[in-house]
């Protein structure tokens, strides 16, 4: 039977979502809870006063991420085709990914499908945001002309592939400079925006910690560094049972009602028939039982066969203790860069001794001898982020920011000391829904071209 793609699976799943939506449309309100509270449960322990509320994302372009490369070059959403010669010789087609309300893995994905090649043929530097509109540099390495054709001839509702030319080589993970990004933050209106301008100017010169925000953490239930915790105490089925049927710090009602009826159920085939209602919010979830269906105690083996998971969730175990030491910030002064606990280098683990030993986790090398792709090396953070490039403007619906992070960095973060951020549903009903294109608000550049190849349809107001 043929794998389905991760977009049709998150087609097949949105009929069902509509299916609810009719029914039981309760399903869909999520419980608020206090900023505080979520950002206390991901080690980031700092009073950042009195901040104006800021709604992000309420359109898809409000949200802009345009990739720069080692050399600072700049893959901009603006469509540029560029003649180029096809040699004879195989060679490395390189292009613009533009896309749209999908991740970069899923669009590589859905790219991989449509040639007939394998994902891990097509080289890219970074992840970028999901609900945004993103660019970025991708690599086809060792094609020829007959593919060449064919990846120019490809067509999809949210991805466009712009600015070809020909090279050597491939694109590595962390090739990258940076990334711009471009957002409009809505706030309610007449709020004291002077001030956000005033916090904006200070960050400038002084820069901002280098805390690690939700997305480290597995939005929205929030528990990878908690399974990271459990695997690194050598809890290997609890860190399994608890990915499967926890509920976490937020999510849809919907979602924790079908966790709630996984684990009450008897076998694994059960489990992932559940599961299986939805299939790409549980993609993760369906991975590990069909491995427990065939091995149903080794929860040590169903931890390796999803190593990327794994993988994620140890190392936000570490982005959680890093929080935690960069909540220091009053109280010590912070080096300029700080190692992360995993390492070869006992003394960096030393650092975080006191957390570590409250957490019960005595001798991680040894809860990680099954997993040989978590290598314990020396990863140095910087503890403080200098944005470059800073612009802004002022709209009666909020204000419009631009500026430039190096790698490693998150957008996020930087406007968590700005804002007290929101996304989502419910939307706060202070929240004005004129569109813009906040490109040409800064003068640079604009997004009407990649939205008339896009579709205005991908770019309308979400229900």
């Amino acid at each position: 039977m043929r794998k389905m793609s991760l977009r049709e699976l998150f087609e097949k799943e949105r009929e069902v979502f509509e299916g609810y939506k009719k029914t039981n449309p309760e399903l869909f309100v999520s419980p608020e809870r206090p900023e505080t509270e979520l950002l206390s449960h991901i080690g980031i322990g700092i009073d950042f006063k009195s901040r104006l509320k800021g709604y992000l994302c309420l359109y898809f372009h409000d949200f802009i991420v345009e990739e720069l490369s080692v050399n600072r070059e700049i893959s901009e959403i603006e469509p540029r085709e560029m003649r180029i010669k096809v040699p004879s010789d195989p060679f490395t087609l390189y292009c613009d990914l533009i896309k749209v309300g999908i991740s970069t893995k899923a669009a590589i994905s859905n790219l991989a499908n449509e040639l007939g090649i394998g994902a891990n043929k097509i080289g890219y530097a970074g992840l970028k945001d999901v609900k945004a509109l993103t660019s970025q540099r991708i690599a086809f390495p060792n094609i020829d002309s007959e593919i060449f054709e064919k990846i120019k001839g490809l067509s999809f509702q949210n991805i466009f592939l712009t600015n070809f030319s020909i090279g050597k080589g491939s694109l590595q993970p962390g090739q990258m400079f940076g990334n711009r990004f471009t957002i409009l933050v809505r706030t309610k209106p007449g709020a004291g925006k002077k001030k956000v301008i005033e916090n904006i100017k200070r960050m400038e010169k002084e820069g901002f910690l280098n805390l690690y925000y939700f997305q480290r953490f597995g939005t929205p239930r929030l528990l990878s560094h908690q399974l990271g915790k459990l695997i690194l105490e050598g809890k290997y089925k609890e860190a399994v049972f608890s990915f499967l049927f926890e509920r976490g710090m937020k999510g849809l009602p919907l979602i924790d009602k079908i966790r709630k009826e996984a684990e009450s159920s008897h076998n694994w085939n059960e489990v992932e028939r559940i599961f299986s209602e939805l299939p790409y919010t549980f993609r993760n979830e369906l991975r590990f039982t069909s491995y427990l269906k065939e091995h149903p105690r080794n929860f040590i083996g169903a931890l390796f066969f999803l190593e990327d998971q794994t993988s994620l969730w140890v190392y936000a175990y570490t982005s959680y203790l890093f929080n935690l030491l960069l909540s220091l910030d009053k109280k010590m002064d912070l080096p300029d860069e700080i190692p992360l606990p995993l390492s070869n280098n006992p003394k960096d683990s030393d650092i975080y001794k006191f957390w570590l030993e409250k957490d019960n986790i005595k001798d991680f090398q040894k809860s990680l001898k099954y997993f040989p792709f978590i290598v314990l090396k020396r990863r140095l953070i910087k503890s403080r982020i200098f944005p470059q490039e800073l612009q802004y403007k002022i709209l009666p619906e909020g204000i419009i920011i631009s500026f430039i992070l190096k790698k490693g960095a998150y957008a996020t973060t930087f406007l968590m000391n700005l804002f007290e951020v929101k996304k989502g549903l419910p939307r706060p009903e202070w929240v004005k829904t004129k569109e813009y294109d906040i490109k040409k608000e800064l003068k640079i550049g604009s997004l009407e071209k990649a939205k008339e190849i896009l579709g205005e349809d991908i770019f309308k107001l979400p229900e």
